[in-house]
C-alpha cells in the first residue's frame, strides 16, 4: 500500500517506521526541510521538502497516487486545504490528525476524511490502528482480541468463516455486516466488503492473519 504523510512530528516518526517494517511503501510530505532529512536519514523512506499549498510540487513526488493520505501537519489550514484537495484527486482513504475537536468534527460530516483522530496520549496508536484496519486487545497469555475493517484488510474479503477458523485457529468469530448486524457466521459464510470482524486467536496468527 502507498501511504503519503503530511507533517513530521515525533509521532509521526515512529509511525512511519511502522509502516515501513509492515512492507508499506510511504512518502513523507513536509515544509520543513530538517525534518524530512531527518526521516530520510534514519529510515528507508522517499522525502519531499516543499510548499505544501502547491499543488503542482505534491503532484511531482505521486502525491494524488497514494492508497491512503495521512494529514498531522502543525498547522490545521494545511491539512483541512489538502482533504479538500484529495477529494479532488479521487485518494480513496484519508486521515486527518486534529488538535481541535470542531475541525475534527467538520471534516467528517463533509465526508473530506474517513477517519479523524483527535490529537491527545493515544494519537500513535489511534492512528496505527486505523491505517492497519484493525485494533488488537492483547490477552493474558498467547491470545488477542482482533477487531477487523475489511475495507482496509481487503485480502480477507472471499474467504469463508471456516477458512478464518481452520488457517488461522480462529477460536471465536463474530461479524457486524454492513446493515449493524451482530452473527456468528457458519462455516460457509463469505467475508463480504465492509463486514467488520471480531475475532479472538492466538498473537502469532493474528499477525499472519493480517499481513498485506
Amino acid at each position: 500500500m502507498r501511504i503519503a504523510v503530511v507533517g513530521v512530528a515525533d509521532f509521526t516518526q515512529n509511525l512511519v517506521r511502522r509502516l515501513v517494517e509492515q512492507g508499506h511503501e510511504v512518502v513523507v510530505f513536509d515544509d520543513v526541510k530538517e525534518g524530512i532529512e531527518r526521516l530520510e536519514a534514519e529510515l528507508d523512506v522517499a522525502g519531499a521538502a516543499v510548499d505544501l499549498l502547491d499543488f503542482d510540487q505534491l503532484e511531482s513526488f505521486g502525491f494524488s497516487k497514494a492508497d491512503v493520505l495521512l494529514l498531522a501537519h502543525r498547522d490545521e489550514s494545511v491539512n483541512v486545504a489538502l482533504s479538500v484537495y484529495a477529494k479532488v484527486v479521487n485518494i480513496p482513504r484519508v486521515l486527518v490528525v486534529s488538535r481541535n475537536r470542531r475541525v475534527a468534527e467538520v471534516l467528517l460530516r463533509l465526508g473530506l476524511a474517513s477517519n479523524v483522530v483527535v490529537a491527545g496520549d493515544v494519537v500513535e496508536r489511534a492512528t496505527s490502528s486505523v491505517l492497519r484496519g484493525a485494533e488488537v486487545i492483547e490477552l493474558p497469555g498467547d491470545h488477542a482480541v482482533a477487531v477487523i475493517d475489511t475495507r482496509v484488510v481487503n485480502h480477507l474479503v472471499g474467504a469463508s468463516a471456516a477458512d478464518l477458523r481452520e488457517r488461522y485457529r480462529v477460536s471465536a468469530l463474530r461479524v457486524v455486516d454492513r446493515e449493524g448486524a451482530l452473527r456468528e457466521p457458519p462455516d460457509e459464510y463469505v467475508i463480504k466488503e465492509g463486514d467488520v470482524l471480531v475475532l479472538i486467536a492466538e498473537k502469532s496468527a493474528l499477525e499472519e492473519l493480517l499481513a498485506p
